[in-house]
C-alpha cells in the first residue's frame, strides 16, 4: 500500500516538476543573452554620450556669453610726495560685465569637428553591433554544444537498452539451464559500463549548460530543458554570393572603413588649419566706484564725504588670425594625413584578401564535412544492420557475448562519428556566418 502511494505521488509530482522547467531554445537563448549582456548595456550608454556630444555647441559653433562680477576694497596709506593724492584713504568698486564671443569663421574646422562628432556616434553604434555579433557567435556555439552532448546521451541510452535486453534474455535462458554464469557476467559488465558512460556524459551535458548560462548571464543553477535534437540542413554554399555579402557585412571591414573615414576627416582638418580665423568679441560693463580720504578737508576743516561714481563700458572688437608661415609644419601634417589615407585603403584591401582566404578555407571544410556526414550516415546504417544480424546469430548460438559486445562498440563508434560530423558541420556554418557578418 505504501509503495503504491509513493508511485501515485511520484506520478502527480513529475508533471509539476516538468512545468517548473522552462524550455530553452536557440531564439530564447539569443533573447536572454541580448537582454542580460553588460557590454551591450555599456555600449548603449556610450552611444547616448556620443549623441549628447553631437552638437554644434560642442563642435565650437555659436556665441558664448560670460557674466563676470567684481567687488574690490582697498585701504591705502600713500606717503609718496610725487603722488596727486596722499595720506590715508579708501578706494572700492562694484562692477558687473557681460562678455560675448563668436567665432565667425575658422577655416571650416567647426564643420569638420561636427562631422567627427557624428562619426563618433556611428563608431559607438558599430562597436555595439560588433559586440552583438561576438555574443551571437558565443551563444550559437555554446547552445549547440549542449545539444551535441545531449545527443550523445541518446546514443548511449540506446546501447544500454540493448545491453539490458540481452541481459534479461540471458537471465531467462539461465533459468531454463541453456546459459551459463560466464555469459551472464559479460552482459552484466556491459550494462554497468554503459551506465557509467551515460553518467559521465550527463556530467558533460551539465558542464556545457553551465557554459551557456554564463554566456547568458544566468545563474548556473538555472533549470531549463533542451528538447532540440542535433541536426543540420544540408545546403550548398554559394561562394561568390557569400564573398559579396562579406565585403558588405563583415565587421572587420566595417571597422576599417570607419577608421578610414575618420582619417579622411583628419586630412580635411589639417588642410583647414591653413585658413584664417575671425572672431568677434563684445562686452558691456557697469562699475560703481567709491572713494573716501580719511584726512580732513584743509579748506573747510571737515572730514571728506564718501565720493561715488559709476562707469559704463561698451565694446565691440574683431580679431583676425592667419598664420602665414610655420616652417612647413602644416604641410607635413597634410602630407602625413594623405599617406595615412593610402595606408587605410591598403589595409582594407589586405583585410579583404585575408578574409576571403579564410572564407575559402571554411567553405572547403564545410564541403568536406558534408561528404563526411554522408559517409557516416551510411556507416551508421551498416552498423545498425550488423547489430541486428549479430543479435539474431547470438540468439542462435552462432556468436559469443564478446562478439556481440564488439559489434555494439562498432555501432557506438559509428553513431558517435555521425554526431561529431553533424556538430562539426554546424560549427563550421557558425564560423562562416560570423565571418560574413550575418547569422542565418
Amino acid at each position: 500500500m505504501i509503495t503504491t502511494l509513493r508511485i501515485i505521488l511520484l506520478i502527480l509530482c513529475c508533471p509539476l516538476f516538468m512545468m517548473a522547467q522552462e524550455e530553452m531554445t536557440l531564439q530564447k537563448a539569443i533573447s536572454i543573452g541580448l537582454e542580460n549582456n553588460y557590454d551591450i548595456k555599456i555600449a548603449d550608454t556610450s552611444i547616448a554620450i556620443a549623441e549628447n556630444n553631437d552638437s554644434w555647441a560642442v563642435a565650437g559653433s555659436g556665441i558664448t556669453l560670460d557674466l563676470n562680477g567684481s567687488f574690490n576694497n582697498n585701504l591705502i596709506n600713500n606717503k609718496n610726495p610725487a603722488s596727486f593724492i596722499q595720506g590715508n584713504f579708501y578706494s572700492g568698486s562694484l562692477g558687473a560685465a557681460l562678455d560675448a564671443n563668436w567665432v565667425v569663421f575658422n577655416g571650416g574646422r567647426i564643420a569638420v569637428s561636427k562631422e567627427l562628432l557624428e562619426n563618433a556616434v556611428d563608431q559607438q553604434k558599430l562597436t555595439k553591433l560588433t559586440g552583438i555579433q561576438d555574443l551571437l557567435r558565443e551563444i550559437y556555439q555554446n547552445y549547440y554544444a549542449v545539444i551535441f552532448q545531449k545527443t550523445q546521451i541518446d546514443v548511449l541510452e540506446n546501447i544500454l537498452i540493448t545491453s539490458q535486453d540481452r541481459l534479461a534474455y540471458e537471465e531467462t535462458k539461465k533459468a531454463f539451464g541453456s546459459s551459463n554464469s560466464y555469459t551472464l557476467l559479460q552482459f552484466e559488465n556491459a550494462v554497468v559500463a554503459d551506465s557509467i558512460n551515460i553518467l559521465s556524459q550527463k556530467q558533460a551535458v551539465n558542464i556545457a549548460k553551465q557554459q551557456l548560462y554564463r554566456s547568458l548571464n544566468l545563474p548556473e543553477q538555472a533549470a531549463y530543458t533542451f528538447t532540440e535534437s542535433l541536426s543540420v540542413y544540408d545546403e550548398e554554399i554559394d561562394a561568390p554570393a557569400l564573398k559579396e555579402k562579406l565585403s558588405e557585412e563583415n565587421y572587420t571591414l566595417k571597422s576599417l572603413a570607419m577608421i578610414a573615414k575618420l582619417n579622411s576627416l583628419n586630412t580635411k582638418l589639417s588642410k583647414n588649419n591653413k585658413k584664417p580665423t575671425l572672431t568677434l568679441n563684445g562686452s558691456l560693463g557697469i562699475t560703481e566706484n567709491a572713494f573716501k580720504p580719511f584726512e580732513d578737508n584743509p579748506n573747510t576743516g571737515q572730514p571728506f564725504e564718501l565720493l561715488l561714481g559709476n562707469q559704463i563700458n561698451l565694446g565691440l572688437n574683431a580679431f583676425l588670425n592667419w598664420r602665414l608661415y610655420d616652417g612647413g609644419a602644416r604641410n607635413i601634417d597634410i602630407q602625413n594625413a594623405k599617406l595615412q589615407e593610402e595606408i587605410d585603403q591598403l589595409s582594407i584591401l589586405q583585410a579583404k584578401a585575408l578574409l576571403n582566404d579564410q572564407l575559402d578555407i571554411l567553405i572547403s571544410n564545410y564541403n568536406n564535412q558534408r561528404a563526411l556526414l554522408k559517409l557516416t550516415g551510411e556507416q551508421v546504417a551498416l552498423a545498425q544492420r550488423n547489430i541486428e544480424m549479430t543479435e539474431e546469430r547470438f540468439k542462435a548460438g552462432q556468436v559469443t557475448s564478446l562478439d556481440f559486445r564488439t559489434v555494439q562498440n562498432q555501432y557506438l563508434q559509428a553513431a558517435s562519428a555521425r554526431i561529431n560530423a553533424i556538430y562539426s558541420l554546424v560549427q563550421t556554418k557558425i564560423e562562416i556566418d560570423y565571418l560574413v557578418g550575418v547569422f542565418q
